[in-house]
C-alpha cells in the first residue's frame, strides 16, 4: 500500500522505493497521525451530534406537526452529509491510521 510522499526523491536522488519517507523519518509521521487521530474522534462525535438532532427534530415536529414537509428535504440532506462523513471519520481514518503506523513490520 503506497503511502503520501513514498515517491518523493531524496537529496541524493533515490525515490524511496526501499521504504516510505514515514517508515525512515517517523517523526513526519508522528503530527499526520496526531491530526488525523483527533479529526477522527471529533469528526465521530461531531456527526453523531448532527444525526441525534436531525432526528430528534425530526421526531418533534412530526408529533407536534408544527412544521410543514418543506423542511424534510433539508434534514435529509443534512442527515446524508452528516451520515457520510460519519462513515469517513469513524471508518476510513481510523483505518488510515493503522496502516500508517503499521509500516514495514516484516
Amino acid at each position: 500500500m503506497e503511502f503520501p510522499f513514498s515517491d518523493v526523491a531524496e537529496p541524493n536522488g533515490s525515490t524511496g522505493r526501499d521504504g516510505s519517507l514515514y517508515s525512515r523519518q517517523p517523526v513526519v509521521a508522528m503530527p499526520y497521525v496526531a491530526v488525523l487521530g483527533v479529526a477522527a474522534v471529533m469528526g465521530t462525535f461531531g456527526n453523531l451530534i448532527v444525526i441525534v438532532t436531525v432526528t430528534v427534530k425530526h421526531l418533534h415536529s412530526r408529533r407536534h406537526q408544527t412544521q410543514t414537509t418543506e423542511n424534510d428535504a433539508g434534514r435529509a440532506f443534512i442527515a446524508n452529509l452528516a451520515l457520510s462523513d460519519l462513515i469517513v471519520t469513524a471508518v476510513i481514518n481510523p483505518l488510515a491510521i493503522a496502516g500508517l503506523c503499521s509500516l514495514h513490520l516484516d
